[in-house]
């Protein structure tokens, strides 16, 4: 039965051409097996390539038009009719990405933000080179200076090779001079030699005596797992003390030592006699910031004449960071051009040598000075940079205005802000870039060395943190009822600069809300703010008005004010909000940031 001419086409649909007012053909059957009805035209040829199809093709018995029916049976046609779909088939093809969004099929994303790789925070200057040499925990290199230092202990590390390979040397200083970076480069070359073992113990690591020998045993060479404290001692005794003189000779170093002393003075005795024993195989080197800690701690060593040697590392002097500074900068530089210092100014490395000299003389100090220095120097020539690139891009442009973020990464002829920039930046050397003045290591030594109000906040212990805490709050008290406007009376106007009594009665009351801290007795909170005024950080005024200064009747300006003394003294304090901040981190910060608070004032 012929197929309806209204119905739907289907799969498996055998055509015939049943027309009688045409001459008979031959007519093949086509099944079509796929139904397209809802497919886009466009997508005709890909489905079709995918899917077995036999198509209809008609021969005509004609003589004149067998020729070109026959050229045309071999070639496959594809029907398209031209169609808008009445529905979508949203599964019929592969979900496609904006083209905005990815470049092409099988490449990876391309970010076009601000903070791409090209962003010019990222590009890499000739400075980085130069802060690597002053960053923490940068190689030292070949240190410069401490010739003296350095010849005492080469003199004792000599005895490895000696006759009599014992002994102990007690390398003190404060923090920063030197000591284990030139302990650590000498002792690597006796550590070489045949017959010598070397170990490296950083005491802060060790939490208990047993840990202590049995870290030594491990540093050594020697079994230490699973043993006792007393096998141990034992293991360590039968090493130092061996009978063979041609035994292995010990070379041990102890940093930071006095860690050793919250374990008790009896294993802190054991390591130095085992040191100092004329048959032993030890050379000790031991590491602390203390100069007299054998004096005060080890009292019996000098009993049974077993005083170890003293090696002191003093602070740096000026020179001598100058000399550091100077020596590494150099090293940046070409052979044949050493007499040129890049990067900072030889006045502004005078500058940073003095000022840390006279502070603490803390190598490690100067290098974080010089970093910084290096970074405000980069930051500016980077802006100076941009801004030239800016203006070379408006020369660049026709329409004199800079180019926004180009879509899809399309650039203009390869050029944009961030190339010129970074070409630019790049072009730079030792001997081109710009050098660091005395203006920028100002700024630095101002922030590191000028706080000295920060610092003395540090050396405060709980009670005085209290104590201006708690006179900072009812200052803070006191300006907010100024500020709403509360009324009183009129010889109650200026009484802005608390007296101590009441502040006295404040600081009971912010220490005793919610059981936070045990306030002082009066008397005793009196010596409190003594020392607070000794250390400039409260000061007493005169008068009622203080250091707030309100307006006053022309009657009362000619008057000088009467310094009160005792509990009538009025005190002011001499700390910023800032200031305050840092006071308030450490030890007991929750109670002294309550107090700071307020709370029990309102």
């Amino acid at each position: 039965m012929a197929s309806s001419a209204l119905g739907k086409r289907s799969r498996g649909v055998v055509a015939f051409d049943e027309s009688p007012s045409k001459r008979p053909r031959r007519s093949c059957a086509a099944i079509v097996d796929y139904n397209d009805e809802n497919e886009d035209p466009e997508d005709i040829i890909t489905v079709t390539a995918a899917k077995p199809l036999i198509v209809t093709t008609e021969i005509d018995d004609s003589p004149s038009k067998q020729k070109r029916s026959a050229s045309q049976s071999s070639v496959v046609k594809n029907p398209v009719t031209p169609s808008t779909p009445r529905h979508r088939d949203v599964l019929a093809a592969y979900p496609t990405t904006p083209r905005h969004a990815v470049m092409s099929a099988g490449k990876l994303f391309k970010r076009l933000t601000p903070h791409s790789p090209l962003s010019p925070s990222t590009i890499q200057t000739v400075y980085h080179t130069a802060r690597q040499l002053f960053a923490r925990g940068a190689e030292p290199g070949q240190l410069v200076g401490r010739d003296e230092e350095r010849r005492q202990l080469t003199t004792f590390l000599e005895r490895c090779t000696s006759d009599s390979p014992n002994g102990c040397l007690y390398v003190s200083g404060p923090p920063g001079t030197g000591k284990s970076a030139m302990i650590t480069e000498l002792i690597q070359g006796y550590a070489q030699k045949d017959g010598v073992k070397s170990a490296y113990i950083n005491c802060m690591s060790v939490k208990s005596s047993k840990d202590l020998y049995t870290t030594l045993l491990d540093g050594m060479g020697l079994q230490a797992e699973g043993v006792t404290e007393a096998a141990a001692v034992e293991a360590l005794q039968e090493a130092f003390y061996p009978k063979d003189e041609n035994a292995t000779t010990y070379l041990v170093t102890l940093d930071e030592i006095d860690h050793i002393l919250t374990m008790g003075l009896e294993s802190l005795y054991r390591v130095f006699e085992w040191s100092l024993h004329k048959s032993s195989k030890l050379l000790l080197v031991g590491i602390a910031n203390a100069l007299d800690l054998t004096d005060r701690f080890l009292p019996r060593l000098k009993s049974k004449n077993l005083k170890p040697e003293l090696l002191p590392f003093l602070p740096y002097t000026a020179a001598q960071v100058k000399n550091i500074i100077t020596i590494r900068l150099k090293s940046l530089m070409p052979e044949g051009k050493d007499s040129y210092v890049p990067f900072i100014h030889p006045a502004a490395i005078e500058l940073c040598s003095r000022k840390v000299s006279s502070q603490t003389g803390d190598l490690r100090k100067a290098f974080e000075i010089c970093r910084r220095a290096l970074d405000l120097i980069e930051s500016e020539t980077r802006s100076k940079h941009e801004e030239q690139a800016r203006e070379t891009m408006l020369q660049m442009t026709p329409s004199k205005r800079p180019l926004g973020e180009n879509i899809n990464g399309s650039t203009t002829g390869g050029r944009s802000i961030v190339h010129i920039m970074g070409n630019s930046l790049k072009a730079l050397t030792a001997e081109t870039a710009p050098r660091a003045s005395i203006a920028h290591l100002n700024k630095v030594t101002a922030a590191a060395f000028s706080n000295g109000t920060t610092q003395r906040l540090k050396t405060l212990n709980l009670q005085q943190k209290a104590a201006l805490c708690a006179l900072v709050a009812y200052e803070n008290h006191l300006r907010s009822k100024v500020k709403v406007g509360m009324p009183s009376t009129p010889s109650k106007t200026q009484s802005l600069a608390p007296t101590v009594k009441k502040l006295f009665d404040a600081y009971c009351r912010l220490c005793t809300r919610d059981s936070v801290l045990h306030p002082l007795s009066s008397s005793e909170f009196r010596e409190v703010m003594g020392s607070l005024e000794t250390l400039g950080l409260v000061n007493a005024v005169d008068g009622k008005n203080g250091s707030f200064m309100t307006p006053q009747t022309p009657s009362k300006r000619g008057r000088k004010g009467v310094l009160a003394s005792g509990d009538d003294k009025r005190i002011a304090s001499c700390v910023t909000e800032k200031d305050m901040e840092s006071i308030a981190d450490g030890i007991g910060s929750g109670i002294l940031a309550s107090i700071l608070h307020g709370e029990a004032l309102d």
